[in-house]
């Protein structure tokens, strides 16, 4: 990574030469992704808002990096893209960590991190070993007040610019006719989870971005065959791992590129880690377990922002027998669910997407 780094370093800097005769367009913002080549989550439904407005120039920068000769020759073209976009914008809205922000960018130039989850169980962004320290960036949104001192440290960002609005895409959380669609949608497309208990498996990814990403290993294959025939597990990887397959059969079913969303509406149970999606999975009260058989690991080489084995809200299994005792003997407090919701879910109304376009304006409007 270190020859990478370098050789973008250079090219941008050969670039940043022409970067007087880019001239900053007052009402345009550039939407920059390096999870997904196309718009969707918070960039969608954020973009979709401002399209309507037709106050601003919508601009994008979609990237799905891949770790290859080919990705990462797309990864140099899309930095010095990025260049001259980012410094010819007056607001540029992340949902990734960006090399050429911390390191190019204008300091006329408003960076808005839409971070891409409701919140941070594992120490992430500055707070870790990283490549290059996160810098640039004014403005980060999050979920609840929690997360205020975390975030402004991850992010290199001042504890009054890091904003609780809630996360967009959260507030079909919230409406009800979209969860019934989503339950007919799977029911339509999976008939065969029609009167089964249904177990998500969704865990984060191990590794950089740059680097190699890896997975926990477990055998859903053998936890499916243990609860027995009344039980189809489903899984979906973490975006960045959605090649990766753990196994397929009847009863045990991929799920990866199918929003999280869909797969909660008619799941029952949650088996997760260190991934904030269980901070939006509380939302449904439904019961969550925690596959973590490398904690003490993750706790030395990672990090945790929570009190991991006191906040979270069910059992902690190192082993997949655990999982499965855990579900046959109902080893689960919803009242527990409850307060971890209330602590780390501060707007339960479905308006966060008003929220934070009412911010973008904010932003644009200031000088």
């Amino acid at each position: 990574m270190k020859l990478k780094k370098l050789i973008i370093f250079c090219i941008l800097s050969v670039c940043r030469i022409f970067l007087p005769f880019i001239k900053q367009d007052p009402n345009k913002i550039t939407f920059i992704s390096l999870e997904s080549d196309r718009l969707e989550g918070d960039f969608k439904i954020i973009s979709d808002e401002l399209q309507e407005m037709e106050s601003y120039k919508l601009n994008y920068i979609l990237v799905k990096f891949e770790k290859s000769l080919m990705g990462n020759i797309k990864y140099f073209f899309s930095c010095i893209k990025q260049l001259f976009e980012i410094n010819a914008s007056k607001l540029v809205i992340l949902d990734y960590n960006n090399y050429v922000v911390s390191n190019f960018k204008r300091s006329n130039v408003k960076v808005l991190q839409l971070w891409h989850a409701s919140g941070a169980i594992k120490k992430f962004g500055n707070d870790t070993s990283r490549d290059y320290a996160i810098s640039g960036y004014d403005y980060v949104i999050t979920n609840c007040d929690y997360f205020v001192k975390p975030f402004a440290s991850a992010f290199g960002v001042s504890e009054e610019n890091i904003k609780v609005t809630g996360i967009p895409k959260t507030d079909r959380l919230f409406k009800k006719r979209m969860i019934k669609n989503d339950q007919k949608w799977m029911y339509k497309n999976y008939p065969q989870l029609k009167g089964k208990k249904i177990v998500l498996y969704a865990p984060t990814f191990r590794g950089k971005l740059m680097h190699d990403l890896e997975n926990s290993g477990i055998d859903l294959g053998k936890i499916q065959r243990e609860l027995g025939e009344d039980y189809v597990i489903l899984y979906k990887m973490h975006p960045l791992l959605e090649n990766k397959i753990t196994g397929e059969s009847e009863n045990v079913i991929c799920c990866n590129g199918k929003t999280i969303r869909k797969l909660f509406s008619v799941s029952d149970y949650l088996v997760s880690d260190y991934s904030a999606i269980i901070i939006d999975f509380s939302v449904y009260q439904k019961p969550m377990i925690f596959y973590t058989p490398d904690l003490e690991e993750y706790r030395q080489e990672v990090g945790f922002y929570v009190d991991y084995e006191n906040e979270m809200p069910g059992p902690i299994c190192r082993k997949e027998e655990d999982i499965i005792e855990a579900i046959k003997e109902n080893q689960f407090d919803l009242k527990k669910i409850e307060v971890f919701r209330d602590k780390f879910f501060k707007y339960q109304d479905g308006n966060s997407c008003e929220r934070v376009v009412n911010l973008i304006e904010d932003i644009m409007e200031g000088e």
